[in-house]
């Protein structure tokens, strides 16, 4: 990884955290209970690293399916593996997966932090907190099929003749097979990690979390 992925995957997380640790003093307050800032600020990025984590696994496991990709903006049309915006079954299940790892990542962080300071009432409180799951879990299939869409429009991906694989960037030797060129993958996988943080913080607020 460079420093380009490196911050495209962790810079706006950071803050985030940033943000979530001066509004509640630390890691040890409840997501929606003491303070209005937790919820939008944690669904935020719990949101932001559930699409990146949905994306990487269905990268790296979606290549593993026996079915042919299909490019998510044209599903009759059929493309090589390694596609931007190709999409397959098992890709779609691994997105989901990788999301609800990062949720469930999450949750079991929140039980551990006040187990290990001794807060042990606090730590129940938080067993109910499992909504963090259901949030990892749905940004990680929606994060995806926003990555895909991006990657099959905004992302060029053409198959390069003379390396006999596919390639993101034109060439002589490239035939097109999707998208233009606008954005690179670190700046697809950025775009939509940021609009799915965007959502959630919002869509927090708007349904009225947290409640008394």
């Amino acid at each position: 990884r460079d420093w380009v992925q490196v911050c495209a995957n962790g810079l706006v997380p950071t803050f985030l955290a940033m943000g979530y640790a001066f509004a509640t003093g630390g890691p040890e307050h409840l997501l929606g209970v003491t303070n209005a800032f937790e919820t939008p600020l944690a669904a935020a990025f719990i949101g932001y690293y559930a699409c990146c984590g949905g994306d990487t696994w269905a990268s790296e496991l979606g290549v593993l399916s026996t079915t042919p990709p299909r490019l998510i903006t044209s599903p009759g049309t059929v493309v090589k593996p390694g596609a931007n915006g190709g999409v397959t079954p098992l890709g779609f299940v691994a997105s989901g997966a990788g999301g609800l790892a990062v949720g469930f990542a999450f949750y079991v962080g929140g039980l551990l932090v006040p187990l290990c300071t001794g807060r042990f009432e606090l730590m129940l409180r938080f067993a109910a907190q499992w909504p963090i799951l259901v949030i990892g879990l749905g940004a990680g299939l929606v994060g995806s099929l926003i990555d895909s869409v991006l990657g099959a429009t905004a992302q060029f991906s053409g198959y390069c003749s003379r390396r006999q694989r596919m390639v993101s960037a034109p060439g002589p030797t490239v035939r097109r097979v999707s998208g233009v060129n606008f954005l690179s993958n670190s700046m697809v996988n950025f775009v939509s990690a940021v609009l799915c943080a965007t959502v959630l913080y919002f869509g927090t607020i708007a349904a009225g979390l947290p409640r008394p």
